[in-house]
């Protein structure tokens, strides 16, 4: 019994300076409580305003990224267009020819050198140019390696890549050229 009492004794001692410990951390927390309650409400209003920026910010960084990856596509596209690429060009039944092609300094003309023979066509006389299997009325065999250049005049001239990125980085910065000239 004297166990238990002493025990008791000794544990109701404990809760009174447990207490008072309490009330002075109750009265730390509270001033520590209030001032996270004034500085939350704060908070979320910069919160509420820093949202906001990062969601302009995150857009307009976004295009801008967009057309600095464009514009930077496009000036390897041109520079190695100006020097000349060996590139593949299918004919109408199927054969792949290797065939050297450029642009001119001006990037008015695109030109098309094939055993000996040089033909240079203009890009305001080019209407599109597709990707993959499309146009899929013409009679060259077209498979999603290929990239087709459609002059006004309805004629076609299917060029063939070693890998899809590699042709739609030929279609896209050769459209946009065509594009600029219409």
């Amino acid at each position: 019994a004297r166990g238990a009492g002493g025990g008791a004794a000794g544990h109701s001692a404990q809760p009174s300076r447990q207490a008072s410990q309490e009330k002075e951390q109750d009265a730390e927390t509270c001033s520590v409580a209030s001032s996270r309650v004034s500085g939350r409400s704060m908070r979320s209003v910069a919160t509420t305003s820093s949202i906001a920026s990062e969601f302009i910010n995150e857009r307009i960084p976004a295009r801008q990224r967009e057309a600095s990856r464009v514009q930077q596509a496009m000036k390897t596209f041109v520079r190695s267009m100006v020097r000349g690429q060996q590139m593949g060009v299918i004919s109408p039944d199927g054969a792949l020819r290797t065939c050297s092609c450029s642009l001119d300094k001006k990037l008015k003309t695109f030109i098309i050198e094939l055993k000996g023979s040089v033909r240079q066509i203009p890009l305001a006389e080019m209407s599109e140019v597709f990707q993959g299997k499309e146009p899929e009325d013409i009679d060259t065999p077209l498979d999603e390696l290929c990239s087709t250049v459609m002059l006004q005049s309805q004629e076609c001239i299917s060029f063939h890549f070693a890998d899809v990125p590699s042709r739609e980085h030929f279609a896209l910065c050769l459209q946009i050229l065509v594009d600029g000239q219409q």
